[in-house]
């Protein structure tokens, strides 16, 4: 096993692995069912609360597991082509690296149903670009989310206000998701645009019915929400507050191509939505699990929680929230397509070909994942990366924020944790037992004691 807890295959299952078999039509509709058709169920960019609790209830997590393992198991290979070669699912390590290190190229994500829904809300995101268009903004945006250092410019300023937040929530005797949502909320608005912005909801629910409607795929944006939405944006962006993520902008590389202010709606739904469900799911497993709580805190005893540096060295709960992203991605798969012709694999493959790496099974594969059931923050100790573990992504498009992610993150995990004791009331997890696939952080509940 190596260090990142990902099992070595010996050299001759390696070589044994290569290849894309084609799965039959009943397999091929097993994984559209268990897989790919959930993620559309459950919302591409805004979860749907009644999707997650029927999702949960049938567990289509765990289902997708067993799906593509019994497929790999059966036809061995780098990955499987579903349909007859149109939909290609891939799971081997080399092809994982070869489509990520080739995406906004190769293998393109703006095409098919996501980029179709992302275009209703943002349709110059960096996500959708590609070539000039791609180089240019994503060297804005890792100029403005300082993706090269480990503390960004201002996170000084970040941990004291998620700190502030924290401290701000006056949690009695609950926790629930709703309080958690408006925490994010305050902090994310606060982070992006400035103090005069904490209470902007409005702004916020704009972006949230944007992503409700883009969950239906309706295509460009062109509704009154768009533009009442963008003008917002500007109105802030043309007198950005001092330590923000828009008094960045001003100095960060940029030209035409750069589309400045589409850019904030993915620096405001990562830092509000997906955030808050992570760093949810991770204080939930953590106070589930009495030896995690136990080694957390101890690494919190002594640590000044106001400095950004030392909130940033918390590396055993900075691995509680890597694996709490591992075991429930909040992008349960990732989709390209090929825009030419191309080979991955060894096997050719035609343009315009679906190619999905579908993170609910690359993440807890048993046959590849050591303890892929169970909470190991331990696996991140060495703060190396594995291609197969994508809820944060990897190669060209993996996310500019992971530093800014993180410490914030921690900056509000260790604080609740330091103020408060915690008890997971909904769902029950079990210590000491396999963690289920699927965990609704709808429905988590804490007793704060």
């Amino acid at each position: 096993m190596s260090i990142s807890g990902v099992a070595e295959a010996p050299p001759e299952a390696a070589a044994a692995r290569g290849g894309l078999p084609e799965a039959s039509l009943v397999e091929s509709v097993r994984v559209l069912r268990t897989g790919i058709l959930p993620s559309l169920i459950r919302g591409l960019f805004a979860p749907r609360p009644g999707a997650m609790k029927l999702l949960t209830r049938l567990d289509t997590d765990r289902r997708a597991v067993e799906a593509v393992g019994k497929i790999r198991r059966k036809h061995g290979g780098e990955g499987a082509r579903l349909l007859g070669g149109r939909i290609v699912v891939v799971w081997g390590r080399e092809a994982i690296r070869e489509v990520l290190d080739q995406s906004a190229d190769v293998y393109a994500s703006d095409a098919g149903a996501k980029a179709k829904g992302m275009a209703h809300f943002q349709p110059e995101a960096l996500t959708l670009s590609r070539g000039d268009d791609w180089r240019d903004r994503r060297d804005f945006n890792e100029s403005v989310l300082a993706t090269s250092e480990r503390v960004h410019p201002f996170g000084q300023r970040f941990v004291t206000l998620a700190e502030q937040e924290v401290d701000g929530l006056g949690l009695s005797d609950r926790l629930e998701w709703t309080d958690w949502e408006r925490l994010f909320d305050r902090i994310m608005l606060r982070v992006v645009f400035g103090d005069r912005a904490r209470e902007d909801q409005e702004l916020s629910g704009l972006l949230e019915k944007l992503l409700f409607e883009a969950n239906r795929l309706p295509g460009p944006g062109g509704s009154d929400r768009y533009y009442e939405f963008y003008g917002r944006l500007e109105r802030y962006l043309a007198k950005p507050e001092p330590d923000t993520l828009l008094a960045r902008f001003a100095e960060a590389p940029q030209t035409d191509r750069t589309r400045v202010v589409q850019q904030i709606p993915h620096m405001m739904f990562a830092t509000r939505d997906t955030l808050a469900a992570n760093a949810y799911r991770a204080l939930g497993a953590i106070v589930a699990d009495p030896p995690v709580e136990r080694r957390v805190r101890e690494e919190l005893e002594g640590v000044d929680l106001s400095d950004a540096s030392a909130v940033d060295g918390l590396r055993y709960l900075e691995g509680c929230l890597e694996e709490a992203m591992r075991l429930w991605p909040t992008t349960p798969l990732i989709a390209r397509e090929t825009t030419r012709s191309t080979t991955l694999a060894g096997e050719q493959l035609d343009e315009g070909t679906q190619v999905i790496l579908l993170n609910v099974f690359n993440h807890r594969e048993p046959d590849e994942v050591s303890g892929a059931d169970r909470l190991v923050p331990d696996r991140w100790a060495d703060g190396s990366r594995e291609y197969r573990f994508n809820h944060l992504s990897n190669g060209t498009q993996n996310c500019p924020g992971v530093p800014l992610v993180h410490l914030l993150s921690k900056a509000v995990l260790a604080r609740v944790l330091d103020r408060h004791r915690l008890t997971l009331e909904e769902p029950k997890l079990e210590p000491g037992e396999p963690l289920p696939h699927m965990l609704d952080f709808f429905r988590m509940r804490f007793r704060v004691g």
